[in-house]
């Protein structure tokens, strides 16, 4: 065997061997100029910075993969299979027909729009219901002054919403079984946990129900509604309580069983009296709208906050009152050295994302009183763009935490929502800022956003964590 090796080698040609030497080092240079320096790769648990980083920021090029994880985004993070959204019993007050009893609990309309309402309000008196959800709606009717920014009426609220509700509830009172809301999604948001910067005390984040209005023949209109619920947790034992019962539901088949597991989960945050020393004892950390259904044909579109009043000089239950927009500027404050000044001064904590956007700033008013928002922000200071924030990176991750970067330009959200609106038998879709994209900024850098993805890792890594690595976790102020 080794004369016929000497005697295969000694007829190599050199020149041949050094050719294909040569070809194999071009391949391999070729492939190291084109992944940039610095690139980050992803792999499977993660460099502890990268670990770190799945709590605080949004950039997922250099994400853990956690492939052996068994966390199921579609059951334990974003809802939106119509076996759960269109579930009979559960998002409608009509007759359901089936077959035997359904798993409980199975609480008829435990999801629909009017038991939400009810949940916020501490009641299921109906004439207190309707009065609360009519002052709230009316918000919409007059201009509105928050925090010294001026938020003009969208007055089509009575025509639109109102009136159709009145005259299908036969009367002057709203009744809470005839609200014209779909459900669109329900979501666990369990990587805002401790979050201080936003609800507030010690969280295991927050539940949400995404609705969308519809017109009074029952179609979807451009107008969203969002509750977002604080998930009350007095200690990291029982932050993994929650983690841990959200994810068992991903061991569930969608059908009977599933719904009675996640009924038992919103139960526990959705439901009257779920947080007693919250105002009217509501676990509800705030309602956001996003709509242009109120001003069409003409634009923008529209965001916007409100939360419970602590206090009230009248009886009945405490108002939902509108509030400034979390993590956003007063639009008049786009292309201004209140901006600049503001991230220049903050960027550390900003590209940490433990920072809170200010009611004041440099003297002034600066948080919004809603977002109006037409596609046309990144947030920036004063022209020639880019270049009065001297970080691009605290630029960018202060105007993707705005309600109008990440449900715009910043997020390439070209719809303007982050899920679509549906009809029955149908699931909504998902924006590309939560399901995976990659496009370069307004500054010229690259950005790789998959917000589903990043809690999944981040609900992968909670679940193996011990109560001590829970207790040193950053505090974020993300919002969306």
């Amino acid at each position: 065997m080794s004369r016929l090796r000497s005697r295969i080698y000694s007829q190599i040609n050199p020149r041949i061997v050094l050719a294909l030497f040569m070809l194999v080092l071009s391949a391999s240079l070729i492939s190291l100029a084109s992944t940039p320096v610095g690139t980050p790769v992803r792999t499977e648990t993660g460099t502890p910075q990268q670990q770190a980083d799945v709590r605080t920021s949004r950039e997922v090029s250099g994400l853990p993969l956690r492939s052996a994880c068994s966390v199921i985004p579609e059951k334990e993070l974003f809802v939106t299979d119509i076996s759960v959204v269109d579930d009979c019993l559960r998002t409608t007050w009509g007759s359901c027909l089936g077959s035997g009893t359904p798993p409980l609990p199975a609480t008829q309309g435990a999801w629909t729009f009017g038991t939400r309402i009810a949940s916020l309000a501490g009641t299921t008196n109906a004439a207190a219901l309707s009065t609360f959800t009519l002052n709230w709606l009316h918000t919409w009717s007059t201009s509105q002054t928050i925090n010294s920014d001026v938020v003009p009426a969208r007055p089509n609220i009575q025509t639109l919403v109102i009136n159709p509700w009145l005259a299908a509830s036969g009367g002057t009172t709203l009744d809470m079984k005839k609200a014209p809301f779909r459900l669109l999604a329900i979501v666990s948001r369990l990587d805002l946990r401790e979050n201080a910067g936003y609800s507030g005390g010690t969280s295991a984040g927050e539940g949400r129900f995404i609705y969308n209005v519809l017109d009074g023949s029952g179609n979807p209109t451009p107008f969203m509604v969002i509750f977002e619920y604080g998930l009350d947790a007095a200690d990291c034992v029982a932050v993994q309580d929650w983690a841990d019962q959200w994810h068992a539901l991903g061991g569930h088949t969608f059908g009977p069983d599933y719904n009675a597991a996640l009924q038992a989960v919103t139960d526990r945050f959705a439901t009257i009296g779920a947080s007693p020393s919250k105002p009217n004892g509501s676990a509800i950390n705030q309602v956001r709208s996003d709509e242009i259904e109120l001003v069409l044909p003409s634009p923008p579109w529209e965001l916007r906050e409100f939360k419970l009043a602590a206090t009230s000089s009248t009886s009945g239950p405490l108002p939902l009152l509108p509030a400034t927009v979390a993590q956003t500027p007063a639009r008049s404050r786009q292309g201004t050295t209140a901006v600049s000044t503001y991230v220049n001064a903050n960027a550390a904590a900003i590209n940490a994302n433990n920072y809170v956007v200010p009611l004041i700033w440099s003297g002034s008013p600066f948080r919004g009183g809603a977002a109006p928002n037409q596609q046309d922000l990144g947030w920036d200071g004063p022209t020639p763009i880019c270049t009065s924030i001297t970080d691009p990176n605290a630029r960018f991750n202060f105007s993707l935490n705005t309600c109008s970067g990440c449900h715009g330009k910043e997020a390439k959200t070209t719809a303007f929502t982050q899920i679509s609106t549906r009809l029955p038998g149908h699931a909504s879709t998902l924006a590309p800022f939560l399901t995976g994209e990659s496009f370069t900024d307004m500054c010229g850098v690259a950005r790789t956003l998959n917000d589903i993805d990043r809690r999944r890792v981040d609900l992968c890594q909670l679940l193996d964590k011990t109560c001590p690595q829970i207790d040193a976790e950053p505090v974020v102020s993300f919002v969306h």
